[in-house]
């Protein structure tokens, strides 16, 4: 064997020199593929040019709560720090710099699902370097929206869901009642097209600016879940759904299967978390509505960022790529992704994310109604059609209570005040600053307001809250043992509303907008 070696060397080097070559250009060529047909989307210029809107008209319903509890008009809601302008300067320096940034993320059926442009997920991400929080806002699929196709002022009206579809399948001989802006003149700049319009409508609902989007298909997100071994969700209620679709495209099988959830921590592969979070006719009422669809999808995302963090991705990046290769595209391009990659990979990235703290705001039945219109189902805003103050101011309070929604805390008013009526009006008001309220109930009469801390001092950002109301407020700290009997389940905190509260909330602000600050 080494005379064999020696007299033919140069050969087997050369050979060996011809296969290392082959496999570096074929990695070369799969990371170059990658890289084309994922990154580089592209955001055009939205029609918001500000992060948010100031909303100085408050609703009637707010008017309402706030005048009889204080008897003076609502206060107009705080700016937010408008979003920087995205267009030239990094993403890593705008996070490193404390700057808010948007992603719209949107999931569809993709090649061989039925309805393979309809976007059964659309969640909008905001997060905030500075809180270390981040928002997700789901938006329910059936939301009756005005599709800005030929611009702000000319479209149609559709569910939301559909308007990614309505570039994809776009069938008129021409473009030209589209506005400009999404036009293509290939197939990847109609994905991006059709994104953007995605996005567009995202931001007139909303009232929050998209500065970037993500699109992946379900098959992409199957692939991609396989590839990391797996994900521990915790399921929070159990549910059955007897009507879930046996494949992704009726034309080859439109039988239906029963797929069953049990509460608890439990490893989903890509198929189980594709059923977890699709399932749409549970018999539960708590489960079997659009609403609590959007809840499990966060649930999953919450827990694809947890594997994520535990592991180094970069090990199974080949893995990752193959799954999610003709699955994926970003509006950001490659140099942006690999400069975000490197800095999460830092030091002071990983600290950064493992301080980052998730907050789910989802639409409910409080903000949207169900409707059916020629035979299908749609939600509207309580406001009537296309009309979104009060979901925007909704959302706007999650943004500037993110860091004390993230305690998840549930907060019960007691009256000790001797006044009637008052703690269930203070506790309307809290309910419309984004608090967590249970049944109120009357206590004994007390001078001075107190809170009773049953987390014992673990929520300072709850406590700092009800402080900037009430000014004079006795903070208590008592362990969980301590509740009377007949406090209700699960509450956190009891607040004795005193005889020294008048009905004048002096320090009132709607709360600490730290966004940007």
């Amino acid at each position: 064997m080494l005379n064999v070696f020696k007299k033919h060397w140069k050969r087997i080097l050369a050979l060996a020199s011809l296969v290392v070559l082959l496999l570096v250009g074929f990695g070369l060529f799969r990371v170059v593929s990658f890289v084309g047909s994922t990154t580089g989307g592209g955001r055009s210029q939205g029609y918001l040019t500000t992060a948010t809107p100031d909303v100085t008209t408050p609703t009637g319903v707010q008017n309402q709560v706030f005048n009889s509890l204080t008897g003076t008009p609502t206060p107009a809601l705080p700016a937010l720090t408008p979003t920087p302008d995205f267009s030239n300067s990094s993403l890593v320096q705008k996070v490193k710099g404390g700057a808010p940034v948007t992603m719209l993320l949107f999931g569809y059926g993709g090649y061989g699902h039925a309805g393979q442009w309809l976007t059964d997920t659309i969640m909008l991400l905001r997060y905030d370097p500075k809180n270390k929080t981040l928002l997700e806002l789901n938006i329910p699929r059936d939301l009756y929206v005005f599709i800005p196709y030929g611009g702000a002022n000319n479209g149609r009206w559709a569910k939301i869901n559909t308007v990614f579809a309505s570039i994809m399948e776009w069938d008129k001989p021409t473009q030209q009642s589209l506005d400009t802006r999404y036009r293509w003149d290939n197939d990847q700049k109609k994905y991006d097209s059709a994104a953007n319009l995605l996005a567009d409508t995202v931001e007139l609902v909303t009232g929050q600016r998209v500065d970037y989007w993500a699109g992946l298909s379900f098959e992409g997100f199957r692939r991609f879940i396989d590839a990391m071994g797996g994900v521990e969700v915790n399921v929070q209620r159990y549910f059955i759904d007897h009507k879930y679709p046996r494949n992704d495209d009726d034309q080859v099988d439109a039988s239906v299967m029963t797929v069953e959830f049990y509460p608890g921590k439990q490893l989903m592969n890509g198929e189980r978390a594709i059923e977890y979070a699709r399932s749409r006719y549970s018999d539960s009422p708590e489960e079997g509505n659009d609403f609590a669809r959007s809840q499990r999808q966060m649930n999953l995302i919450n827990a694809v960022k947890d594997k994520a963090l535990k592991e180094n991705l970069v090990l199974k990046i080949f893995d990752y790529m193959q799954a999610l290769q003709g699955q994926l595209r970003f509006s950001l391009d490659f140099g942006e992704i690999a400069s975000l990659a490197n800095y999460l990979n830092s030091s002071e990235g990983k600290s950064l994310l493992q301080q980052t703290r998730l907050v789910p705001a989802v639409l409910n039945d409080k903000l949207l109604i169900d409707k059916t219109l020629d035979g299908a189902y749609i939600l509207v805003p309580r406001e009537g059609q296309g009309q979104y103050d009060q979901l925007q101011r909704w959302l706007r309070f999650a943004i500037l209570n993110a860091d004390m929604k993230d305690d998840e805390i549930k907060v019960q008013v007691l009256n000790s005040n001797g006044t009637p009526g008052i703690a269930a009006k203070f506790s309307d008001f809290l309910i419309g600053q984004g608090f967590r309220v249970l049944q109120e109930q009357d206590g004994e009469n007390q001078e001075q307001s107190e809170l009773l801390d049953y987390t014992m001092g673990k929520s300072p950002a709850t406590v700092a809250r009800l402080k900037s109301y009430l000014p004079n407020l006795k903070v208590t700290e008592l362990s969980p043992d301590k509740k009377p009997a007949n406090a209700p389940s699960g509450v956190d905190m009891q607040l004795r509303l005193g005889k020294d509260f008048n009905g004048n909330l002096p320090n009132l602000s709607v709360g600490n907008d730290n966004a940007g600050k």
